[in-house]
């Protein structure tokens, strides 16, 4: 098998939402890498699968394919897939309907990536632990995780500008 090849054939899957089919061809090139001993392709094969199943209404299988990856990606240092691991894991757990346990999962990936300056997905980890904040009643939270998200976010949609300067009101007059 020639797996950059079949990578390249599961990204256009991919990126023709055809997500079930590109779950399966993630997870055979993932499987194929570890027969090579290729464990830290194979763990990010595995992550694009987990994704591609979430995408699919897969989320048990997402769960199961990404969890502990970040495990592979703390090993060798690399913060960004490391983090990006963890947040593929909690929006599994969303999913499911693991709330609490999602929650856990984005903040420990929000934290790392405010370490390492990873502005963008940080924002988008924000946006989903406003997003259980708010689910779970803790309004006053969710209002200060979506404040950090659009902070965070180098351009801002029209939608994000108005909610922006929402929040940026109920800060600065505490309504």
């Amino acid at each position: 098998m020639n797996t950059e090849k079949e990578a390249s054939k599961a990204f256009q899957l991919f990126h023709q939402k055809k997500f079930s089919e590109a779950a399966s061809s993630f997870e055979e090139i993932a499987f194929q890498l570890n027969a090579e001993n290729k464990e830290f392709s194979a763990t990010e094969m595995m992550n694009n699968a987990s994704v591609a199943y979430l995408l699919s209404g897969n989320p048990q299988k997402a769960y199961e394919l990404s969890q502990n990856t970040h495990l592979t990606f703390q090993e060798i240092g690399d913060w960004k897939n490391y983090a990006l691991a963890l947040g593929n894991q909690a929006s599994a757990l969303e999913n499911l309907g693991k709330k609490e346990l999602a929650l856990s999962y984005y903040q420990k990936a929000a934290d790392k990536l405010h370490e390492i300056g990873e502005k963008e997905s940080r924002a988008y980890i924000m946006k989903r632990i406003s997003a259980l904040q708010i689910q779970s009643g803790d309004q006053f939270g969710a209002l200060c995780s979506m404040t950090v998200a659009l902070n965070n976010l180098p351009k801002l949609s029209p939608r994000e500008k108005f909610l922006k300067k929402l929040t940026d009101l109920v800060i600065k007059f505490g309504i």
